[in-house]
C-alpha cells in the first residue's frame, strides 16, 4: 500500500515541553489585538451624543479592523493626504491673512484686540508671534477636535471645508492653539504603544526562531503575520493624529453667533450638525436606534462627519502624482495582507 502524504491533524495539546494550543492561540489573539486596538484613531464624538453610541462605534470599527485591516489603512492613507493638504490650504489662507493690512475699524480688530492695540495700530503688529498650521493641528481639525465658542454659548465644530474663510477673516488663527495643546487632550496611551511594541517584537522574533531552526509554523501565526505590517504602516500614517480625543479645542470668540459675518454664517448654515448650545442635553437613544444607525457611526469613526459642502480647493495643490502614490501604497498593502494569508 502506498504511503499517505496527508500531514496528520494534531487535537488540542496540553503544556509539556513543547508549546501548548492555549499558548499558541493566546500568543496569536494578543499580537491581533495590539495591531487592531491601539493602532485606531477615531474621531471625537459628537457634544451632544450619547456614550453608548461611542462606545458601540469604537467597538464596531475595531472590529471592522480586525476583519478588513487594509480598509482601515486605505482611511489611514486618506486622512494623512486630506491633512496635508489642509495644511497647505491653512498656511496660504494665514499668509494672505498676514499680507492684508490692518483696518482699525474692522469687525475682527474691535473684538479681537485690546483698544490701546487699535489706537496705535500703525507701530503695532498684530501678530507678534507666528507660527504655522502643521500635521498635528489638520489631523485635530479632520477628526472633530477644533471648536468655537461665542458669547451667547453656541459651540461650532469647524469641518475642513471651514477653515479656509475662518481664517482669512481672522476669526480663527494658527497662534490659537498649539501642537502641546493637542497632545493635553488627546489620550496618548503609552503603555498600550509600549504593550504593542513588545507583544509584535515577541512574536516575530519567535517566528524567526521557528523557522531558523526548521520547526513548523501553524498557520494561524503567518495570519497573525499579516496584521503585523499593516499596524505599523497605520501608525506611520496616523503618527501625527491625536488618539481618543474626547473634548475638542475651544476658541473662544468675543461676540455673538448672530454678530459673525453673514458669509461667515451662511457658510455654517451648509453644516447639517453645526451650530449646538453648550446647554444642549444628551440625545436619549434606544439599544434599537444605536445598532441601527452602527453603520453610519463606523464611517464617522473612520473618516470623521461627513463633509460634503464647501470642499477644499484641492486642485490648488493636487497633483497627478500623488494620486498615483495613494493608489501604489494602498494596492501595495492589500496585496500584502492577502498575501501573507495566501502564503498560510
Amino acid at each position: 500500500m502506498a504511503a499517505s502524504n496527508s500531514t496528520a491533524l494534531v487535537s488540542w495539546q496540553l503544556e509539556d515541553n513543547s508549546r501548548s494550543t492555549f499558548a499558541l492561540v493566546w500568543s496569536c489573539l494578543s499580537t491581533i489585538f495590539a495591531c487592531t486596538w491601539t493602532v485606531l484613531h477615531p474621531s471625537l464624538p459628537r457634544r451632544n451624543s450619547p456614550t453608548v453610541r461611542t462606545i458601540i462605534s469604537n467597538f464596531a470599527y475595531w472590529l471592522l479592523a480586525i476583519f478588513f485591516p487594509e480598509y482601515v489603512f486605505v482611511n489611514a492613507s486618506q486622512m494623512r493626504y486630506r491633512a496635508m493638504i489642509l495644511k497647505n490650504v491653512c498656511n496660504e489662507a494665514q499668509k494672505t491673512r498676514y499680507l492684508e493690512s490692518v483696518d482699525p475699524e474692522s469687525w475682527l480688530s474691535k473684538r479681537a484686540r485690546p483698544l490701546d492695540q487699535v489706537q496705535n495700530q500703525d507701530s503695532a503688529d498684530p501678530h507678534p508671534f507666528r507660527t504655522e498650521w502643521t500635521l498635528r493641528k489638520c489631523f485635530c481639525i479632520i477628526a472633530g477636535g477644533l471648536a468655537l465658542q461665542t458669547q451667547d454659548g453656541w459651540i461650532y465644530i469647524l469641518r475642513r471645508s471651514d477653515m479656509k474663510p475662518f481664517i482669512e477673516t481672522g476669526i480663527v488663527e494658527d497662534t490659537d492653539f498649539h501642537d502641546r495643546e493637542v497632545e493635553d487632550h488627546a489620550k496618548a496611551d503609552s503603555l498600550g504603544k509600549t504593550f504593542t511594541v513588545l507583544q509584535t517584537s515577541w512574536f516575530l522574533f519567535n517566528i524567526i526562531a521557528r523557522w531558523a531552526a526548521s520547526l513548523p509554523v501553524a498557520p494561524i501565526e503567518l495570519a497573525t503575520i499579516a496584521y503585523i505590517p499593516c499596524a505599523v504602516l497605520m501608525y506611520v500614517m496616523w503618527w501625527y493624529n491625536p488618539k481618543d480625543m474626547t473634548t475638542p479645542i475651544t476658541i473662544y470668540v468675543r461676540c455673538d453667533r448672530t454678530n459673525l459675518p453673514t458669509h461667515l454664517l451662511d457658510h455654517t448654515a451648509t453644516n447639517p450638525h453645526g451650530w449646538v448650545h453648550r446647554h444642549a442635553q444628551v440625545k436619549k437613544q434606544t439599544v434599537f436606534s444605536v445598532f441601527a444607525q452602527a453603520a453610519e457611526w463606523i464611517f464617522d469613526a473612520a473618516t470623521g462627519p461627513v463633509d460634503t459642502a464647501g470642499e477644499l480647493p484641492y486642485y490648488d495643490f493636487y497633483k497627478p502624482s500623488h494620486g498615483c502614490i495613494v493608489i501604489a501604497v494602498n494596492t501595495f498593502v492589500a496585496f500584502l495582507y492577502c498575501g501573507i494569508h495566501l502564503a498560510g
